[in-house]
């Protein structure tokens, strides 16, 4: 029975499809050409993502970044112009999502659900967090306000598939997703009129039309010939009398079962003058559950630094969000039975940069501006991060002889280097980035800037207020449209 049911479900959006979209014929092939390679790593510049679609509506890029050792992970850039939807899709592995920019509307159904199996919505906005699980079919609108019409920013996601690992390293599984569409139109005619109990010439219209990308035009157009779908159905396929009554669901926002978990209305983790850092994991969403993925972002000011530390047991990806920086990691082992080497990353907005577990690492920001990034990790097991300077330090913990002995110097220079037991993570730094890059000195120094601010109003830019000589910082530019510039 639940065969039947979903059977209807795909035949439902696709003729959704075709009768508001009539030449909207999806295909996920982009313009890249073959499967998604894998990247070496430790990464990938913004330039080097694979094009998976491209159009006027919005595009699709992927990037596959290998840690080095047994882990490969597979991320999607989304981005949707103001007034586009992206069109159904089945989802073959969970997906973590972060909302870089804009605001929009997350449908979706979950195919293997045995208590709930309607449609769901929830509206994201910046800085939301959210998690689908596998077998679900979902799809994306750049949000229409009624009253103003299209909302001048793109709608900017960053998602990640934790399934990746495994299911992906199947060379016959290319994609983490597969559309509606080409998932029904797939079986010739004769057995799709079979299953689906329909005439034949409802088929020969599901075969019709121009192939579009993933990404179309968001207004829907009423077809005269919508006889196969009545209003009824209609509603029950996208969730609302009106997809563009936006108001209406905001009334019934305390009614929903499922909300977004947004990294700008929390408190954060670590927060000094210099920076400050969030880790969002299980314990604060509940959608993470059965995950071993949560979510991290680290703002640093300029001139400042993310002290060295490692955990044993996490992998971090990241994404550039602003500015530039340096990520300074340290090979573990011993020299003689690896083959990796200490590395210093240089990375910008937008690069892909990944830490494999147990590997020390420290991130710079520059003299002259912020540095934001924002990343997944995968976590084996709940364990404190280790730090190499401070209270927190392993070192602290140590017989001091036997230390002096280890790096050959005198007790008193390791009883100097151990008195020093501050206990912020994030301090600053300056030139640290800098360090070893042949540039000039800088003619400002970093100061003590606490990054990203809310602004007046609640509106989604972000400002950075500098105290003692700090600045740089970013802050959206005029228009909304999700660009940063520095301040």
């Amino acid at each position: 029975m639940r065969l039947n049911s979903f059977a209807v479900g795909l035949l439902l959006s696709v003729y959704f499809v075709l009768i508001y979209f009539p030449h909207a014929t999806t295909a996920l092939g982009g313009s890249g050409g073959g499967p998604v390679p894998v990247s070496d790593g430790p990464t990938v510049r913004k330039d080097e993502r694979w094009p998976l679609v491209s159009s006027e509506f919005g595009e699709v890029s992927a990037v596959k970044i290998s840690d080095g050792k047994n882990g490969c992970y597979y991320l999607h850039f989304i981005t949707m112009n103001p007034c586009s939807l992206f069109l159904p899709v089945y989802l073959h592995s969970e997906m973590l999502l972060y909302v870089n920019s804009g605001n929009g509307t997350l449908s979706w159904i979950n195919v293997k659900a045995d208590d709930d199996d309607k449609l769901q919505q929830v509206v994201l906005k910046r800085g939301d967090i959210f998690r689908l699980t596998s077998e679900t079919v979902f799809y994306l609108q750049n949000n229409v306000d009624e009253a103003y019409g299209c909302h001048p920013q793109h709608l900017q996601i960053y998602a990640i598939f934790p399934g990746s690992e495994v299911e992906l390293q199947n060379d016959l599984l290319v994609g983490a997703y597969t559309p509606v569409h080409d998932l029904v139109l797939g079986f010739d005619n004769r057995v799709l009129q079979s299953t689906l109990s329909v005439p034949e010439e409802v088929i020969e219209e599901l075969r019709g039309g121009e192939n579009q990308p993933l990404i179309v035009d968001g207004q829907f157009e009423i077809s005269a010939s919508n006889g196969g779908i009545d209003s009824r159905g209609f509603r029950a396929l996208i969730g609302t009398n009106d997809i563009h009554n936006l108001e209406n669901k905001k009334k019934k926002k305390k009614e929903d079962k499922m909300k977004a978990y947004n990294v700008f209305n929390e408190d954060h983790d670590v927060d000094t003058c210099f920076g400050w850092s969030v880790v969002v994991t299980s314990e604060e969403l509940d959608v993470l559950k059965g995950t071993n993925f949560g979510v991290f972002m680290v703002n640093l000011a300029k001139g400042s630094m993310m002290a060295p530390h490692w955990d044993p047991n996490t992998v971090e990806i990241a994404i550039v969000l602003h500015g530039q920086g340096v990520i300074e990691v340290v090979c573990p082992g011993i020299a003689s039975e690896t083959k990796c080497e200490n590395s210093r990353l240089m990375v910008e907005e937008g690069d892909v940069f990944v830490v494999p577990r147990a590997h020390p690492m420290a991130q710079m920001s520059y003299n002259n501006d912020s540095f934001v990034f924002m990343g997944f990790m995968l976590k084996q097991e709940k364990e404190r991060p280790q730090y190499l300077a401070g209270k927190l330090s392993i070192l602290q913990r140590l017989d001091r002889k036997v230390l002096a002995k280890s790096f050959n110097v005198r007790n008193t220079t390791i009883d100097w280097i151990l008195s020093n037991e501050k206990e912020d993570i994030i301090y600053e730094c300056v030139s640290c980035a800098e360090e070893g890059q042949g540039g000039e000195s800088p003619k400002e120094r970093g100061g003590c800037g606490v990054g990203w601010q809310e602004e007046e109003g609640g509106r989604s830019g972000r400002q950075e207020r500098g105290r003692g000589g700090g600045g740089g910082g970013w802050r959206e530019e005029e228009g909304g449209r999700g660009g940063w510039q520095a301040i």
